[in-house]
């Protein structure tokens, strides 16, 4: 009865140094739980790379070119830049000299009111050939007292977005219809234009203050601001 006793002991010692071995045995992790925690990843454009893609689909897309000069001249538009916008950058004190602006020229010789840049500070930077109901873009004609002078043709998806504050430059818009007040530091008259491709809206108006207000409509679209004074204008809701 003793040894009996003993092997039984011994038995069941055995069985649960076992089992506590059983229960010690490492799990393996369940990686479809992980794998599904995991957010999905999207490649959505973003605002302003959406602009670029309308502007590229809606007036096309070209090689930027540079043209350097002095005085009077003409710049032909190549037949694939008939949209697009020009950076133009004068000497010091240009302003000076009476005749020192840009503009653009149609096809048929018309002066396009879109594509003036006429401004006293040394750079300034203005989209042309948006408005189908005057025809395509011809030229860039050169004043005579421009002086020394270079000029930047570039395609409009390259325009920067329209930022709170700026100069006499063109942006892309790819916001909603909101209203604004453009307005100068320095109290210099402000003119706002707007091109969606189709036709250009005047839903921003200079006022007697020199501010210009009214509607920003919504983007994708192109905004030409233009303005008298060197100081920057900023922009704000009404």
């Amino acid at each position: 009865m003793k040894r009996v006793t003993f092997v039984l002991a011994a038995a069941t010692a055995t069985a649960v140094v076992l089992s506590g071995c059983q229960a010690q045995q490492p799990v393996a992790p369940d990686s479809s739980s992980s794998a599904t925690s995991t957010p999905a990843q999207t490649d959505e454009p973003t605002a302003q790379e959406s602009a670029q893609a309308w502007a590229d689909e809606t007036f096309g897309t070209f090689e930027a070119f540079t043209v350097t000069g002095s005085g009077a001249d003409e710049i032909v538009f190549p037949d694939d830049a008939k949209s697009g916008f020009y950076t133009i950058t004068w000497a010091p004190g240009h302003w000076a000299n009476e005749d020192s602006y840009a503009q653009v020229y149609g096809e048929d010789g018309i002066f396009h009111e879109a594509g003036t840049a006429d401004y006293q500070g040394d750079s300034a930077s203005v989209a042309y050939g948006l408005d189908p109901t005057v025809g395509p873009a011809g030229w860039i004609g050169v004043e005579a007292g421009a002086g020394d002078w270079s000029i930047t043709v570039s395609p409009i998806s390259a325009l920067p977005a329209l930022p709170d504050t700026g100069g006499y430059d063109a942006y892309l818009y790819a916001g909603a219809e909101q209203p604004e007040v453009f307005s100068s530091l320095n109290s210099g008259r402000v003119s706002v234009r707007q091109f969606n491709g189709i036709d250009p809206t005047d839903s921003i108006l200079p006022q007697q203050d020199f501010t210009a207000v009214g509607t920003l409509l919504a983007g994708p679209s192109v905004v030409n601001v233009q303005l008298e004074s060197v100081s920057p204008w900023t922009r704000s809701t009404k």
